[in-house]
């Protein structure tokens, strides 16, 4: 729906300030009047306004005064003079001024309706370029790798080492990890980025139709094949294809794929001409493949052909201490979209969180707090009540048992982290504590991803 535009009308003469005005009212713009340029100052300080109608030359003050309070006072808005007076000095002198267009009087009223149009649906336009960049933001903003754990940092890094490449990726890892949101950051940070990105979840589509799904089909190839029909690889050219649960492919398509892969075309079906390709294939399973790979499953060569690099996601029960940042983040994702300002967890509330073991992984912790926020109603904090029965009933003092390796970087990156604090930030007064040289310090800080910004003089 468009938003009405509002309308300044400036004019020292009332009969074509009255009549100019009820013409645009009758076309249901919002409209204002004022009798000198003063007034419209005045006026404008109030209130900014779409659209400024105003007369050249009147007593007290010129439209020019007022298109250059306008382009102070409101920026945005948009000013036309009216005048029987057009010279070459004035209309340079007044396009300076930030007027963007000349009236001649009389008024001849079906082209200032045309222009008013014009510039109204400029506006919406530019409104919805706004909306959809905001959109746009929101999107990227929720599609991050999120957390300052060793094993997020680690992923991270081997995203951006392997993002310029075209090689095939293999993302593994349990459900809820965040497998294609690490696709799409591989896809936003490789040359490629402009191009799509496009995703299809392999075990989500009948194996009848996911060869066409895949490759496209030919008019009357099948029973209900009523027209040509593209690909997605033909779609993804020149971007990313993101294969999801690509365990689930049934075994004669992947036979398909493999060649696909190592030829770099693909066959409609029905077609008898092979289509040259040119996309980068990003798989993701959650199963063991090297296991279906022994157990004839799936494809040896194929497995070998997409698992160029493997990029494994760790599981949230590895990561317990990126639960605050991925609660505030899912917070402040749901606080917009519920209308609630939540600020954050109650401490009690964030120790429960981070005393399960999250079979469902982040995607089960974005489900739990989106439940509570639901639920809250009467304060500014997700308490322990908010949460489900579940974990009100966990003993905040027993977390999930970790394999050794996992508990002891746990409880060195936070030693490390609290003599830095205590340190106030000076690392080398921080090894002394610890016990360490400053460049052991510096491999721990790198190999437990935990980050600084003070120097250690």
């Amino acid at each position: 729906m468009q938003r009405v535009l509002s309308i300044l009308v400036v004019d020292d003469e009332k009969n074509q300030r009255e009549t100019l005005a009820q013409i645009l009212r009758d076309q249901n713009f919002q409209v204002v009047t004022a009798s000198d340029s003063q007034q419209a100052i005045d006026i404008l300080k109030e209130s900014p306004f779409d659209v400024i109608l105003s007369d050249f030359r009147m007593p007290a003050g010129s439209g020019v005064d007022v298109a250059k309070k306008a382009m102070e006072l409101c920026p945005q808005s948009v000013t036309m003079i009216m005048t029987a007076y057009a010279d070459v000095q004035s209309v340079i002198e007044a396009m300076r001024a930030g007027v963007i267009d000349y009236l001649l009087k009389p008024l001849n009223v079906d082209s200032l309706l045309r222009k008013i149009q014009i510039l109204q649906e400029r506006r919406d336009l530019q409104r919805e370029v706004t909306f959809l960049r905001a959109e746009i933001n929101r999107s990227l903003e929720s599609n991050r790798l999120i957390g300052d754990s060793a094993s997020m940092v680690a992923v991270r890094k081997l995203i951006e080492q392997v993002a310029q490449s075209k090689g095939s990726i293999l993302i593994t890892g349990e459900s809820g990890t965040g497998k294609e949101v690490a696709a799409r950051q591989i896809h936003q940070q490789s040359a490629q980025r402009e191009k799509k990105f496009v995703a299809i979840n392999c075990g989500a589509i009948p194996e009848n139709l996911l060869e066409s799904e895949l490759f496209g089909h030919k008019k009357g190839s099948f029973t209900g094949a009523v027209s040509d029909k593209e690909g997605l690889f033909s779609t993804a050219s020149g971007g990313t294809l993101f294969l999801d649960e690509i365990g689930e492919m049934p075994k004669g398509l992947q036979v398909k794929l493999l060649r696909a892969l190592q030829e770099r075309e693909i066959v409609p079906v029905g077609a008898n001409q092979p289509l040259k390709i040119d996309v980068r294939v990003i798989a993701a399973t959650n199963r063991n493949l090297e296991a279906d790979v022994e157990s004839g499953i799936f494809r040896k060569d194929l497995f070998y052909r997409i698992n160029v690099v493997e990029l494994k996601m760790p599981a949230l029960h590895q990561r317990l201490e990126d639960i605050p940042v991925l609660s505030r983040n899912i917070i402040k994702k749901y606080s917009a979209e519920l209308g609630k300002p939540i600020r954050g967890l109650s401490n009690d509330a964030l120790r429960r969180l981070m005393s399960y073991s999250w079979p469902g992984n982040v995607r089960e912790l974005e489900n739990v707090i989106e439940r509570a926020m639901i639920l809250n109603s009467n304060s500014d904090t997700i308490e322990v009540s908010d949460l489900p029965a579940g974990f009100q009933n966990l003993d905040p003092t027993q977390g999930p048992v970790l394999n050794l390796d996992e508990a002891i970087n746990q409880f060195s990156r936070s030693h490390i982290v609290k003599a830095l604090e205590a340190c106030g930030g000076d690392k080398k007064e921080a090894a002394k504590v610890l016990g360490l040289g400053l460049s052991s310090l510096y491999r721990k800080l790198e190999e437990l991803g935990i980050t600084t910004k003070k120097s250690e003089t």
